[in-house]
C-alpha cells in the first residue's frame, strides 16, 4: 500500500502519463499490435523512434492497462488499449486535444483559481472559440474530438426521449449533425434545423456527421438568435459557458420557441459526493479552457430560472449524459 506521500507524488506526475498516451497515439502504437504483441526493437524501428525511449514510455503506461509486457521488451495491447486503435470509434482525438492547447493553458490553472477567468486567453491572447477560427488543423482536430466524445451518447439521448409531439426539431449548435441524424432517422415525422457556426454547418454539409434528410442547413451565432422550432436540443454547448452567456443561449431559445415548444439540455450532471467522476475533471478543464462549467441538476434549474423557462424534469438516459426538459416559466 502506497504512503500518503507516495500517493501524493503519482498524483503529482499524473501530466506524464497524459502525455505519454498523447505521445502512443501519435506514433499508432496501438494500430501497430492490433495484430499481436511485438518487440519494442520492431515498434521502433516501424515509429522511427530509439527502443530504449521508446520502451521506458510503454512500461510506464502498462501498469495504466494500456499495454502487457508479455515477454521482457515485448508488449501486447489490453482491451483498453484497444480503443486507441485508428480504424474504430476512439476518444483517440480527444487525448490529443486535451494534451496539446488545452495542456499548455492548464499550467496557468492557479490564475483561473484566482480569478474565475479562463486561462487559455490569458496564455493564448484570445478566447477559445475564437483561437480555434483561426487555427483550422486544431479546430478540425476539436471537431473530431467532440465526435468521439459524442460516441454512444448521441444514440442514449435519441433513445430517451419521446420526440413524438413535435414536428420541427432545433439541433443548437449541433456540429457535424451526429445527433440530429440520429434523432431523424428514428423520428421520420420530424423536419431537422442544423444550426451551427459556418464551419461547423459546412462539416455537415459535407456529411461528417451521417445522413441529415429533412434537414435546413442554416448558419449564425445563438448569442444573437436562433430559428423557430417546436422542440430545441443542445447536447455538451451549455457547458462551453458561463452563467451569462449561457443564459443567452437559453433566452433565444425561449424568444424563438413555438407554442408547446420544448427545450432539451443534454449534458452530464456532476453528482454529490467525494467519488471519483470524470465530469468533475471535465469541470476544471472547462474552468481553464472556455470559462465554462459542467452543473449540478440544481444549477441547470436555477439558469432556466435566468433564461425564463422552468425545468420540468430530468430524464436519465443508457450513457452518462441526461436531459434536462424545460417548458416557458
Amino acid at each position: 500500500m502506497p504512503s500518503p506521500s507516495q500517493q501524493i507524488m503519482r498524483l503529482g506526475f499524473g501530466f506524464a502519463v497524459s502525455q505519454a498516451l498523447r505521445v502512443m497515439i501519435e506514433l499508432g502504437v496501438p494500430d501497430l499490435l492490433a495484430a499481436g504483441e511485438q518487440s519494442v526493437d520492431e515498434l521502433a524501428a516501424a515509429t522511427q523512434t530509439k527502443a530504449d525511449a521508446l520502451y521506458r514510455v510503454m512500461r510506464l503506461l502498462a501498469p495504466e492497462g494500456i499495454f502487457r509486457e508479455v515477454l521482457p521488451r515485448h508488449f501486447e495491447l489490453t482491451e483498453v488499449g484497444d480503443v486507441l486503435r485508428s480504424d474504430r470509434p476512439s476518444p483517440r482525438d480527444f487525448v490529443r486535444m486535451t494534451n496539446s492547447e488545452a495542456y499548455l493553458a492548464f499550467e496557468q490553472l492557479l490564475y483561473s483559481v484566482r480569478t474565475g477567468k479562463p486561462a487559455f486567453d490569458k496564455v493564448f491572447g484570445s478566447p477559445r472559440f475564437d483561437w480555434l477560427s483561426e487555427h483550422p488543423e486544431q479546430a478540425g482536430l476539436f471537431q473530431r474530438a467532440m465526435v468521439a466524445l459524442g460516441q454512444g451518447s448521441n444514440e442514449a439521448v435519441a433513445a430517451a426521449y419521446d420526440f413524438g409531439p413535435f414536428t420541427r426539431i432545433v439541433d443548437v449548435g449541433g456540429g457535424h449533425g451526429q445527433l440530429l441524424s440520429v434523432i431523424l432517422a428514428r423520428n421520420p415525422h420530424l423536419s431537422g434545423v442544423l444550426f451551427d457556426l459556418p464551419s461547423g454547418v459546412a462539416a455537415a454539409h459535407q456529411g461528417a456527421g451521417g445522413d441529415l434528410p429533412r434537414t435546413e442547413f442554416i448558419a449564425g451565432d445563438f448569442f444573437e438568435s436562433v430559428p423557430s422550432g417546436d422542440v430545441y436540443v443542445i447536447k455538451k454547448v451549455i457547458h462551453d459557458w458561463d452563467d451569462g452567456r449561457a443564459a443567452a443561449i437559453l433566452r433565444n431559445c425561449r424568444k424563438a420557441l413555438l407554442p408547446n415548444g420544448k427545450v432539451l439540455v443534454a449534458e452530464t450532471l456532476v453528482p454529490p459526493g467525494d467519488e471519483p467522476d470524470l465530469i468533475k475533471e471535465i469541470d476544471v478543464v472547462m474552468l481553464v479552457v472556455t470559462g465554462g462549467l459542467e452543473r449540478t441538476e440544481a444549477q441547470y434549474a436555477s439558469l432556466f430560472n435566468a433564461a425564463g423557462l422552468r425545468l420540468a424534469r430530468v430524464i436519465q438516459t443508457q450513457g452518462p449524459i441526461s436531459i434536462l426538459e424545460a417548458s416557458p416559466a
